[in-house]
C-alpha cells in the first residue's frame, strides 16, 4: 500500500500540501482538521497547559487513520520521533517525509497557534529547535521548504512517491 505522512513544524507547509495532493486526485487526510472535527476545543487544552490531553487525543485520531485507507496524510506539529504514536506510525506501512523549514521562514505562520500564544515566540522558538532533530530522526525522507512553492515542493515528494513504491 502506497502511503507518506507529512510531518514537520507549524507552518511547514504540510496542509498546503495535502491539499495540492487532493487536487490531484490522491486520497488526503490531516490529522489536525480530524482532530477538530472530533473535539472543536482540543487546540485549547495546547493553550491551558494540557498538553497530556491533547497528545491523547491526537494519539487516538493517529491510530485510526493508520487504519484507513488513504495516499498521503498531514500530521500535526507535535508528530516526531517521540511522540506518543511513534511506535505504531513506525509499525504501520506509512513512510514519512520532513518539511523542513528555518524557524525565520516559518515567521508570520504561527503566531495564532496555541502553543505559540502559550509560549510565546521566544519559547516557540526554543520548542522549533527541539523539535527539528526528532522529525529529522522519525522521517525517511526531508524535503527543504526554504525559498521553495508549492508546486516546487510538490514536485519533490511526488517524486519520492514515485520512486519508493516501484
Amino acid at each position: 500500500m502506497k502511503r507518506l505522512g507529512l510531518i514537520g513544524f507549524s507552518g511547514s507547509g504540510k496542509s498546503s500540501l495535502l491539499a495540492f495532493a487532493s487536487q490531484n486526485g490522491f486520497r488526503t487526510v490531516d490529522t489536525d482538521s480530524l482532530i477538530e472535527k472530533q473535539s472543536p476545543e482540543a487546540f485549547r487544552l495546547l493553550e491551558n497547559g494540557r498538553e497530556d490531553d491533547f497528545r491523547t487525543l491526537e494519539t487516538s485520531v493517529i491510530s485510526k487513520v493508520l487504519k484507513s485507507d488513504f495516499d498521503f496524510a498531514a500530521f500535526g506539529g507535535g508528530v516526531h520521533f517521540a511522540h506518543p504514536a511513534w511506535k505504531e506510525i513506525y509499525e504501520s506501512s506509512l513512510k514519512l517525509v520532513y518539511l523542513r523549514s528555518s524557524f525565520e521562514n516559518l515567521a508570520g505562520r504561527f503566531e495564532e497557534r496555541p502553543l505559540c500564544r502559550k509560549l510565546g515566540l521566544e519559547g516557540y522558538e526554543k520548542l522549533f529547535k527541539s523539535r527539528c532533530p526528532l522529525y529529522e530522526k522519525a522521517a525517511a525522507f526531508v524535503v527543504d521548504t526554504d525559498g521553495r512553492g508549492l508546486s516546487e515542493i510538490w514536485s519533490e515528494v511526488f517524486e519520492i512517491w514515485n520512486s519508493l513504491f516501484q
